[in-house]
């Protein structure tokens, strides 16, 4: 399995299966905890919590540095998390296991009904648009454990839909993006075997795995909080998670030079997108205070987009092409005392 991305680590929980008496009792993406049984056996006391995850959008302002009070835009009990948007910014692709297992969907801006995007019975942990715009690209996660662990794979799939097709195939990776047009680039981020090192290698949706970039000394050895190719392809930024401050590098794709910023006071990256302009990036922030939404300009100067004090899982932000909206996550956890009987 890979090292998950940002948004890959927001993926549902697995099911919770029981034992009780003969019968299986299963509750998706629940965890279940404090199990007592009554004196006679007859009785168990449990409890069961949920974590919930649904699509928040939100209209952007002051060139996308700021945001107004988000509106939720999906709905049910299902872990929903966003990220991409078509090219035309009237839609929104999001990642959700409503269907059991990660499944992408789309959903129009003014909708309250999402639709599936068919990308056959393998897991789905993260989408995004190709450079063009007539693509989603997103990474296929084999479900049934085999050994040798098979590889995961890119796949695409037309945005008006039709049938998957194979990439490129990884052992594992960090995450990928594709710039936006005119650019036409698409890149994953890699770790070597030995861990040492993190290639950035480019690839075409249609003709698969390209040259590598890039090469990274992961000195010492972590995890990616966040990592991303800007709009006109020439930038990648990168950032460890799990830091104190944030520290994003800025490695140049063209030859030029690099550049490190530090966001002070803001600790542990979980997600890093571009703003459609180039001109800044917005960040997640997780602490045990809650999670917090960035905008980051390129100097390190950090503006607070919205807060989000429930749930555990990261948060990122999504901006539309037209840099007019932001998709994001918002988070509710539930807990509830049951009691079964007759197992």
């Amino acid at each position: 399995m890979p090292e998950r991305f940002p948004e890959i680590d927001a993926h549902p929980a697995p099911a919770e299966v029981m034992r009780l008496g003969n019968r299986l009792v299963m509750w998706v993406a629940s965890n279940v905890s404090g199990l007592s049984a009554s004196a006679d056996g007859k009785r168990l006391v449990l409890q069961r919590s949920t974590e919930q995850a649904q699509v928040y959008l939100a209209e952007l302002a002051a060139g996308g540095t700021r945001m107004k009070p988000p509106r939720r835009l999906t709905n049910g009990e299902a872990f929903d998390y966003a990220t991409a948007w078509t090219a035309d910014s009237k839609a929104v692709l999001f990642i959700s296991n409503r269907n059991g297992i990660g499944g992408i969907f789309k959903q129009g801006i003014s909708q309250e009904v999402s639709e599936p995007v068919g990308t056959g019975d393998q897991d789905v942990l993260l989408a995004r648009l190709s450079a063009d715009g007539a693509w989603i690209i997103y990474a296929e996660i084999p479900r049934t454990p085999a050994n040798p662990v098979p590889p995961d794979r890119l796949m695409r799939i037309p945005v008006s839909g039709g049938v998957p097709q194979a990439v490129l195939e990884t052992r594992s990776f960090d995450g990928f993006s594709c710039a936006s047009a005119p650019a036409s680039l698409c890149v994953i981020l890699e770790p070597s075997p030995d861990r040492k090192q993190r290639t950035i290698t480019a690839f075409d949706p249609l003709k698969g795995r390209g040259r590598v970039l890039r090469t990274i000394d992961n000195d010492p050895p972590s995890s990616y909080g966040g990592a991303g190719l800007s709009p006109d392809g020439l930038t990648f930024a990168v950032s460890r998670g799990g830091e104190r401050e944030m520290h994003i590098r800025l490695l140049s794709l063209s030859g030029g030079s690099d550049l490190e910023i530090k966001v002070k006071g803001w600790p542990n990256n979980t997600g890093i997108d571009w703003s459609p302009d180039g001109k800044g990036l917005y960040c997640g922030s997780q602490s045990p205070q809650g999670n917090t939404l960035l905008y980051v300009d390129l100097k390190g100067n950090a503006r607070v987009m919205w807060q989000n004090k429930a749930g555990s899982s990261d948060i990122v932000g999504i901006p539309s092409p037209d840099g007019r909206y932001l998709a994001t996550q918002g988070f509710a956890t539930n807990s509830n005392v049951w009691m079964v009987e007759g197992f």
